[in-house]
């Protein structure tokens, strides 16, 4: 099984590597110290799980340095996606047609959203999903997709430190942590959550070792099953990986 996995994984970073993903405007180098990481925690609600076809229809992002919040403008957005919200989808973030129904198309705030994380890491729990379904949603409307300068899953990380954990869900890692869930199902309420367990990540991953960009990036790559399985799913990984 080991074996399989690590051929897994160098099938994803050969794949990766071939398709040549559109680089960030600004990058930061894998020695940069997660401790001054200029980063923006970041979360999506959509009409559903299928990255390739479904739509974003709710984005946050809080922008950090470290593990503080700065003082740069946060995304709070609300977004028509073009198709109707599936009952199922509304059952677990409460976002239905009615609400979006005046709400603007991606499209048109597209330059603001990218903006917003330009020269910044992308940090969330599941974040290859976000990004694929942004890549996704770029491609459909014809959009240049500019990359943020990396991205760290909450997720693979809080694996990595805690390799014996076998469901990874947000709830289970903000209760390692500490940090209350309020507003779960929202983009804005994950995008805090995810924020107060990066604020708390940090120190615990410096009692490891982990205290760089690089440092980060090595941890995540080592969570192999993860991976495979993000992988499968069609989530976006070439942010996450260290070529």
């Amino acid at each position: 099984m080991r074996r399989s996995l690590i051929g897994s994984v160098s099938h994803i970073l050969a794949r990766l590597r071939s398709a040549a993903p559109s680089p960030p405007a600004f990058t930061l180098a894998d020695d940069e110290p997660l401790a001054t990481l200029p980063a923006l925690l970041f979360d999506t609600e959509t009409t559903g799980l299928d990255v390739m076809r479904d739509r974003i229809i709710s984005m946050a992002g809080l922008p950090y340095h470290g593990g503080g919040a700065d003082d740069a403008p946060a995304l709070d957005l609300l977004l028509h996606p073009g198709i109707r919200i599936p009952k199922a989808s509304t059952a677990i973030h409460g976002i239905d047609d009615r609400m979006v129904a005046t709400a603007p198309a991606l499209a048109l705030l597209w330059g603001s959203i990218q903006h917003a994380w330009q020269g910044r890491v992308l940090v969330g729990h599941n974040i290859g999903f976000d990004i694929a379904l942004l890549q996704h949603e770029a491609s459909r409307y014809r959009l240049p997709f500019h990359a943020p300068a990396g991205a760290l899953d909450i997720g693979l990380l809080y694996a990595g430190l805690k390799p014996r954990v076998a469901h990874i869900t947000l709830e289970r890692i903000a209760e390692d942590f500490a940090v209350s869930l309020e507003g779960r199902h929202s983009a804005t309420g994950d995008a805090e959550a995810a924020a107060g367990i990066w604020q708390r990540m940090l120190p615990a991953l410096g009692r490891i070792g982990i205290a760089t960009l690089g440092d980060a990036r090595r941890l995540m790559q080592r969570q192999r099953d993860l991976l495979h399985g993000q992988d499968r799913a069609g989530w976006a990984l070439d942010l996450l990986l260290p070529r």
